[in-house]
């Protein structure tokens, strides 16, 4: 911001001191100009015109840095007695951690892969809600036991 201020004081001051010298050399009129003063006010364009391009090209500023949010370094570390093994009405066994004992001792279900999320009734028609344990563990969720 600074140096951008700064840039644009300089060129308005440099084309303020040529406006001033260029009004007040003595000069003979003519009608013609010569190559050599023809040459200078080309220059002097040149000149201002770069004055005036670096001075827009120059608001690069850097991009505000976005520190990201911490991680909990244990969010992937589910409570090993939400672990059950659920007999099904079919007779067969599903190992999951449940739903509700997964609300009530894990601070991040928010974050548990959907594609894991099961429902199964027991054999006495109850339904349970909860994340299959073998996607979980393909997930990179592990339990806390020792």
């Amino acid at each position: 911001m600074f140096a951008h201020s700064i840039t644009k004081t300089l060129s308005a001051g440099v084309l303020s001191l040529t406006l001033a010298l260029t009004a007040v050399s003595p000069t003979t009129a003519s009608a013609q100009i010569s190559e050599e003063d023809a040459i200078a006010g080309f220059l002097a364009l040149l000149f201002i015109g770069a004055a005036v391009h670096l001075s827009d090209n120059n608001n690069d500023r850097p991009a505000p840095v976005v520190e990201p949010t911490p991680q909990p370094r244990n969010w992937r570390v589910l409570p090993a007695e939400c672990l059950r093994s659920i007999d099904t009405r079919r007779g067969n066994s599903v190992r999951m951690f449940t739903q509700r004992c997964l609300t009530n001792n894990y601070n991040f279900t928010n974050r548990l892969p959907q594609e894991c999320h099961v429902r199964v009734r027991t054999e006495n028609g109850q339904r349970r809600q909860g994340y299959r344990a073998r996607c979980m563990r393909n997930a990179g969720f592990r339990t806390n036991r020792h």
